[in-house]
């Protein structure tokens, strides 16, 4: 893939501030996008927004509460404004939650990690894909997880959630595809220097270390590239799938 895959394209990308979402959002304007760096944390979002045009790339930094409907809707005016369109959207703003067994975890728990995984998820999807549909052409790529296929103890709300991330991707990609719309989703492992692991025990940590038979966790680039080529006209015929970038921990 060429570093000018992208150019003339806009890709909104959620969570875009920091961690896994800001690695993205770079390699995307590395390959000639212009980027919607959409995230809660306006003052991180403009930081990755002036990092890519230092590096000569375009992008611009908007403060979005993907659990609120208004504020999808001032993003997806914001960029056709700007920009008159959007070519991909990368659902990636998400949260860990709990590390816990299931007779610990509260029904505020439960919520809170839905209410972002996965009903955000809907409604971001909803806000953009009817430009999409009109333009009959775009990309979609979430971001799902390893833990939503093979169900890690003490993790079942966040696994629940990212198995749902894979459920509708196969639906929306069905339903989309008449229009021209690609939806597909990525599944990575435990993904190095990204604020999750923040938020795990060290021995959680460890023991996911070793499940992964490469030994170490992937780098955030690693799962970039993949999310890139999903994007890509590379990709024009791979729609529905669930790409694993888990160094061999997925085994289905």
């Amino acid at each position: 893939m060429s570093n000018a895959a992208f150019a003339g394209r806009v890709v909104v990308v959620t969570g875009g501030a920091a961690s896994l979402g800001r690695g993205i959002a770079q390699n995307l304007a590395s390959r000639g996008a212009t980027v919607v760096i959409a995230d809660r944390d306006a003052a991180g979002a403009r930081r990755v927004e002036t990092g890519i045009a230092e590096r000569g790339g375009r992008a611009l930094a908007l403060e979005v509460d993907v659990t609120e409907a208004d504020s999808l809707e001032r993003m997806v005016h914001a960029a056709l404004e700007r920009y008159a369109r959007i070519d991909g959207l990368v659902n990636n703003a998400g949260v860990l939650g709990p590390v816990k067994p299931l007779w610990e975890t509260t029904d505020a728990e439960l919520e809170r990690v839905f209410d972002l995984n996965v009903r955000a998820v809907f409604a971001c999807t909803r806000s953009v894909v009817g430009h999409m549909m009109e333009r009959r052409a775009g990309a979609i790529v979430n971001i799902a997880s390893v833990a939503g296929k093979d169900g890690p103890r003490d993790l079942s709300i966040y696994a629940a959630s990212k198995a749902a991330v894979i459920g509708f991707t196969k639906s929306w990609a069905k339903e989309l595809v008449a229009y021209g719309v690609r939806v597909n989703c990525v599944s990575p492992s435990l993904i190095d220097a990204t604020g999750m692991q923040s938020e795990m025990p060290a021995s959680f940590i460890e023991d996911s270390v070793s499940r992964i038979p490469m030994g170490r966790p992937a780098r955030v680039e690693e799962v970039a590239n993949v999310v890139a080529f999903l994007l890509s006209d590379e990709a024009s015929f791979v729609t529905a799938a669930c790409f694993d970038v888990s160094g061999g921990r997925a085994t289905y």
